[in-house]
């Protein structure tokens, strides 16, 4: 990929994917969400994508 291809991916606003296992081990979330998500959204999805599908969010305690 050249330089200019990687400036125009850059201002199209493509955002980057994350593998949605990983994600959701980094982030807690159930085995059985996470395969909810593998099903609906694949193995890989923007971080927006996955923010917007999880059902359940855990509560951080301050």
């Amino acid at each position: 990929m050249t330089a200019k291809e990687v400036k125009l991916i850059a201002l199209s606003g493509a955002q980057p994917l994350l593998d949605v296992a990983e994600y959701c081990r980094r982030a807690g979330i159930c085995e059985a969400e996470e395969r909810r998500l593998l099903l609906l959204l694949g193995r890989q999805a923007s971080c927006h994508e996955l923010q917007m599908n999880i059902v359940e969010r855990r509560m951080r305690a301050r």
